[in-house]
C-alpha cells in the first residue's frame, strides 16, 4: 500500500508542475513582448530612456518566475533547449536533418539578427559618410577596446574574473543585448556562472544610463564649448525619420507581409548565408579559437552584400533586412528573458553595478573632451558626441532619440543623422564582435 502511495503522491506532484518546453517559450514570447509594448508606451520615462519592450516584459515574468521558485519550488519548469532539427536546421554543419545536440531553442534567431548586421555592412553605404564616418568609426572601435581594457581591469581590482568585466563592457553595452545574448554561452564556457543574466542586466541598466547622460551630455557641450549654434539644414523628411516611434512587433510584421515576395527572397539569401557561415564557423574553432557561433554566418552575409553591391546589384534592401533583424532581436530578447536565472545575479551584484558605474563615466567622460574635439569642436560634433553615448552605453535607438531632442532644441545637424545610425547600427557592431572574440580568446 505504501508503494502505491508513493506512486500517486508523485504523479500528483508531477501533475502540479507547469512544464514549459521549447517551442512553447517561443509562442510564450509573444503575447509577452506585446505587454511590454503596452507598458512601454504607457510609462514615461521608459519610453524617455527607450528601454527595449521585451526587455520589459521579459523582466517582468522574469522576475515573477523568481519569486514563485523561491516560494513553491517545482511549480513552473521551463525546458530551453530542443534538439529539433527541422528547426535547427539553418544554424546546423550539417545538410541532413540527422539529430543534433540539444540547443537553446532561440539559436535560430540569434543568428539570423547577427546575419541581418553582415547583411548591412555594405561599404558603398559607409563611405558615403566621408571622412567623418571614418573618424567616428576609428573613435568607437577605440572605445570599445577601452571598455574591453577598464572593465576587466576594475574587475579585477575589485578580485573579481576579467570575464565579469568583459561582459559589464564593451560586449553588454557597446554591443548591446543581441552581442550580450549571443556571446553568453561562450563566456558561461570560459567559466562565468550567469553570464546571460549579467550581460542583459548590464545592457538594460547601459540602456537606461544612456538616455539620461547622453542628452545632458550634448546639451552642456552646446551651452558650455559653443558661443553659437551653426547654422544647418535638413530636410523634413529626415526629421520625421529621426522622430518615428518604434514600429512594434506586430507593425513591423504586418510591414513585412506587404512585401511577402520581396521579404521571402531576403529570407533565402540570410538563410543560405547561416547555413555556410555554420560550417565556416566550425572550421574556424576547429584551429582551437573561442569563436561566437553567429560570426561565421556575419562574415559570410557581409561578403555576399559587398559582392553585391560590387555588381551593382539592386535586390537587397537594407530597409528590408533591417525590419527582419527587429523582429529576430524583439522576439530573440523576449524569449532570453523569461529564461533568465535571476538568483545567479545575487553573488555579482555590487561588483557589477561598481564596473558599470565607472564604464558610464568613462564614456561620458570620452565623449566630453575626445569625440568632441576629434570631430571638430563645432555644433554638429556635439549632436555627434552624445549620439556616441547613446550606443556606446546601450543602443542606436538611444542615439537617434537624443539627437532629436537637441536637434528641436538647437537647431539641425545632417552630418550627424547620417553618420551615427551608420556606425551605431551595424560598423561597429562588427567590430566589436571581433574584438570580443579576441578578448576571450586571450583570458580564457
Amino acid at each position: 500500500m505504501d508503494h502505491f502511495a508513493q506512486i500517486a503522491e508523485a504523479g500528483a506532484s508531477a501533475s502540479s508542475t507547469l512544464f514549459i518546453g521549447p517551442f512553447a517559450l517561443l509562442v510564450l514570447a509573444i503575447p509577452v513582448l506585446l505587454l511590454g509594448e503596452f507598458i512601454f508606451h504607457r510609462v514615461g520615462w521608459l519610453h524617455r530612456a527607450n528601454v527595449p519592450a521585451p526587455i520589459i516584459g521579459g523582466l517582468l515574468v522574469a522576475i515573477t518566475l523568481a519569486i514563485l521558485a523561491q516560494a513553491a519550488p517545482g511549480l513552473v519548469t521551463l525546458q530551453g533547449s530542443t534538439a529539433n532539427a527541422v528547426w535547427l536546421w539553418p544554424v546546423l554543419p550539417q545538410w541532413g536533418l540527422g539529430a543534433p545536440s540539444m540547443t537553446d531553442v532561440e539559436r535560430p534567431l540569434l543568428i539570423l539578427f547577427f546575419t541581418c548586421i553582415g547583411f548591412n555592412a555594405s561599404w558603398s553605404v559607409a563611405r558615403q559618410g566621408g571622412l567623418p564616418l571614418v573618424i567616428l568609426l576609428a573613435l568607437s572601435i577605440g572605445l570599445s577596446a577601452v571598455q574591453a581594457a577598464t572593465g576587466a581591469l576594475t574587475a579585477l581590482a575589485l578580485g573579481e574574473t576579467p570575464l565579469l568585466g568583459l561582459m559589464a563592457s564593451n560586449v553588454s553595452l557597446m554591443g548591446g543585448f543581441g552581442t550580450a545574448a549571443g556571446f553568453a554561452p561562450e563566456f558561461e564556457k570560459a567559466g562565468l556562472v550567469g553570464a546571460a543574466s549579467i550581460g542583459l542586466t548590464a545592457a538594460v541598466f547601459g540602456v537606461v544610463a544612456g538616455g539620461l547622460v547622453a542628452g545632458w551630455t550634448g546639451g552642456r557641450l552646446v551651452q558650455r564649448k559653443l558661443h553659437r549654434v551653426g547654422e544647418g539644414s535638413v530636410s523634413l523628411q529626415q526629421l520625421e525619420s529621426a522622430s518615428a516611434e518604434p514600429a512594434g512587433f506586430i507593425a513591423e510584421l504586418k510591414e513585412l507581409a506587404r512585401s511577402a515576395r520581396s521579404v521571402l527572397l531576403h529570407l533565402a539569401a540570410l538563410v543560405v548565408c547561416m547555413k555556410l557561415g555554420a560550417f565556416l564557423s566550425v572550421f574556424i574553432q576547429s584551429s582551437g579559437l573561442t569563436f561566437p557561433v553567429y560570426m561565421g554566418s556575419m562574415i559570410v552575409a557581409a561578403i555576399l552584400r559587398n559582392a553585391h553591391d560590387l555588381l551593382r546589384g539592386n535586390v537587397l534592401k537594407t530597409e528590408r533586412v533591417d525590419a527582419i533583424g527587429s523582429v529576430a532581436l524583439m522576439w530573440l530578447l523576449a524569449v532570453v528573458m523569461i529564461d533568465l536565472q535571476l538568483a545567479q545575479l545575487l553573488g555579482s551584484a555590487l561588483p557589477l553595478l561598481v564596473i558599470l558605474a565607472v564604464q558610464v563615466a568613462l564614456m561620458a567622460a570620452l565623449a566630453y573632451f575626445v569625440t568632441f574635439r576629434l570631430m571638430g569642436r563645432d555644433y554638429e560634433a556635439a549632436v555627434t558626441s552624445a549620439g556616441m553615448i547613446g550606443y556606446g552605453l546601450g543602443a542606436t535607438s538611444n542615439a537617434m532619440a537624443t539627437m532629436r531632442v537637441m536637434i528641436r532644441r538647437f537647431g539641425p545637424a545632417p552630418r550627424s543623422m547620417l553618420i551615427v545610425p551608420i556606425v551605431g547600427s551595424f560598423l561597429v557592431d562588427f567590430f566589436n564582435a571581433v574584438l570580443t572574440t579576441t578578448a576571450l580568446n586571450v583570458l580564457k
